[in-house]
């Protein structure tokens, strides 16, 4: 993704381990099976008390070839933890020239590897981690229309030309063996702002909102009388 644009198709985003990798075993339908692209997200399943170094590559999805976008943007998502606690959650990235959070956010940033200087060689080195307990009721559903707890839990990471970064996801101090999903992105309302949906427009006299105005995305911002059609029906 670049900066606040549409994805560039060609272009895809891999990872793989380069360290020991430890999914949650046991949930039959979790673990590796979470892995993947769902709902607009990329999502790493990661067992409590493991960690695990990946390195993530933009390749061209034609030919697999590598690829060094000029300008992309990563935004990780839900950044909390479980009920015990001591239990936290950790995402530290590398290769980094920038990063944004929420003004309010909840996550604690270890930064002692980001100076000025390291950001404008795009070496740094950046750790968000959580502060406060989450449940499934405060996952992310779209990464252009965060609420403000959901902004608060994210951070996104700017890359410049780089073909490759690094990252490295921990769950550490819980009580009880479980799995954690970790969710991330391209851009983010966080960078972009929030996209205005169909759910906050008024259909005038003899119309009604479509049963998925909350999830239908309009063409102007806020929206206006040009998407009427895209977000009411006959009443």
């Amino acid at each position: 993704v670049q900066t606040c644009a549409l994805p560039i198709l060609t272009t895809k985003l891999v990872f793989g381990a380069t360290s020991p990798y430890t999914p949650n075993m046991l949930n039959p339908s979790g673990g590796v099976l979470r892995n993947g692209a769902r709902e607009g997200f990329g999502v790493i399943n990661l067992a409590s008390g493991s960690s695990v170094d990946l390195t993530f590559s933009f390749v061209d999805s034609r030919d697999g070839s590598s690829k060094t976008p000029s300008s992309t943007v990563v935004t990780f998502f839900d950044g909390d933890h479980g009920m015990a606690h001591e239990s936290r959650e950790s995402i530290t990235v590398r290769d980094v020239s920038s990063f944004a959070v929420d003004d309010l956010t909840s996550l604690t940033i270890l930064d002692d590897g980001a100076s000025a200087v390291d950001q404008a060689n795009g070496d740094a080195v950046v750790t968000f981690q959580s502060t406060l307990r989450g449940t499934k009721e405060d996952n992310p559903v779209s990464p252009l229309s965060l609420s403000n707890l959901q902004a608060r839990r994210a951070a996104s990471v700017l890359f410049l030309d780089k073909s490759q970064f690094g990252v490295t996801l921990s769950e550490t101090g819980y009580v009880n063996p479980q799995g954690r999903n970790f969710y991330f992105a391209g851009a983010s309302s966080l960078t972009c702002g929030v996209e205005a949906k169909c759910s906050t427009y008024e259909c005038p006299l003899g119309f009604d909102l479509r049963q998925d105005a909350e999830f239908t995305i309009c063409d102007t911002k806020p929206c206006t009388v040009a998407d009427h059609d895209r977000c009411c029906s006959v009443a």
